[in-house]
């Protein structure tokens, strides 16, 4: 059993939800007076930035990315959302041994994405409030790959919550898939053939194997 990255269109998702700022490169918006709407087209003007600056190379951008996601996404409810009720079987060390390790799984699997960036141009379409107080911006890349002469639109969601007086990116959803769902139906998969020790397991067998 392995475990499947993301539609690999999450590079776009991910660069637009990590880097809001790196090595004093930009300045990252205030949150959560900022309200949701512009604090994420904030983010995807400062991602555009980055993505067309000469002066970054690939591995600045991927630095970038990994120090940026630490920084800006909620693991811990990412992490506890993804696992569902596995979350709650699991020992306060366990859980934090998942969190490391779906970090570094995620920051390997998408950090270095960026370098497939072709001039898409990123839009924010709407938002919404949800309940417990979270809000889901609703987001367009719009590629340059043609389809009956019209450009391709990519439908990106990012749903948000505040923690620690800032908002934080707590799930993804592209053109309808879930980060979370996604990843929770292999995790799921995984857990009912091996238990959640064979998942730990594959997650530092991939971190390693990564590192090397």
């Amino acid at each position: 059993m392995t475990i499947r990255p993301f539609n690999i269109l999450c590079f776009i998702a991910a660069g637009a939800l990590l880097l809001l700022t790196s090595n004093d490169l930009i300045a990252a918006p205030d949150a959560p007076s900022t309200p949701p709407r512009a604090f994420i087209q904030s983010i995807l003007d400062n991602v555009t930035t980055i993505l067309r600056n000469p002066k970054l190379n690939s591995s600045q951008r991927s630095q970038a990315v990994r120090e940026i996601a630490y920084a800006n996404i909620d693991f811990e409810t990412l992490s506890r959302l993804t696992l569902a009720q596995n979350w709650r079987a699991l020992s306060p060390d366990k859980q934090a041994e998942f969190v490391r390790e779906f970090r570094l799984h995620l920051s390997a699997t998408y950090s270095h994405t960026t370098d497939n960036y072709d001039n898409e141009r990123l839009t924010v379409s709407a938002d919404r409030k949800e309940p417990n107080a979270d809000w889901t911006v609703e987001t367009k890349i719009v590629g340059n790959q043609q389809a009956n002469n019209k450009p391709v639109d990519v439908k990106v969601d990012y749903r948000l919550r505040q923690k620690d007086n800032q908002w934080k990116v707590i799930d993804v959803t592209v053109d309808g898939v879930s980060l979370v769902a996604n990843f929770r139906s292999q995790f799921q998969e995984i857990i009912s053939n091996g238990g959640i020790e064979q998942l730990l397991k594959l997650l530092r067998e991939k971190n390693a194997a990564e590192a090397n």
